[in-house]
């Protein structure tokens, strides 16, 4: 019995924090997010700000809140590929984060929207993607067998597969959301590693 009622306890504030999320995504998409107040969003979701705030510490952190568990996806999938080529861990990366964005676009609508209007928060999200890259070049390092500071290819492959990421959903976003993103993002890589435009002749 006690495991059932944690079970529809961790539901009840799952669904809290998505209905907080979801009100707040509207909100910066119809109003703004410079216009759109803490009071907005509980009164949009039907909660209390002190209900708010035991989920988000503050506004923008209804923003945020997937970074860190994206970080973590991405640590998990390259420990499990230790072994595998450095070409198909990076492709397998980049279609893990182009299906995350598929599953929230209209988060990440906002997302794209704010980081380009509220410098405080652009300064978040390139964080986030700096830390990315980080975690790529971290493992390119150990399976190539180098260090970071002394062989550039492993801080190229990260900042390679974030900078085709990120292209490849504004791209996307552009577009309508329209298509299959990993697939996109699958092409952008392909055309950043072998148009010879790009990596030259």
């Amino acid at each position: 019995m006690a495991a059932t009622q944690m079970g529809l306890r961790a539901r009840k504030k799952q669904a809290t924090s998505i209905a907080l999320q979801r009100s707040a995504i509207d909100l910066f998409l119809e109003q703004g997010y410079d216009e759109t107040t803490v009071q907005d969003i509980t009164d949009a979701a039907g909660v209390s700000q002190r209900t708010f705030f035991r989920y988000f510490p503050t506004k923008d952190a209804v923003l945020l809140t997937e970074h860190a568990r994206r970080e973590r996806e991405v640590s998990e999938l390259l420990a499990a590929r230790a072994h595998e080529p450095l070409a198909e861990t990076a492709a397998a990366v980049l279609d893990l984060l182009a299906r995350d964005v598929a599953e929230r676009a209209e988060l990440v609508r906002v997302q794209t929207r704010v980081s380009y209007t509220v410098p405080s928060l652009a300064d978040r999200f390139a964080g986030h993607h700096d830390r990315l890259a980080v975690l790529i070049a971290e493992h390119a390092a150990k399976v190539l067998g180098v260090t970071d500071d002394s062989d550039a290819r492993p801080r190229l492959l990260g900042q390679q597969v974030v900078r085709v990421w990120t292209t490849a959903t504004v791209l996307w976003l552009t577009q309508g959301a329209e298509g299959e993103l990993p697939a996109l993002a699958a092409e952008t890589f392909r055309l950043a590693r072998t148009d010879p435009t790009l990596v030259g002749s």
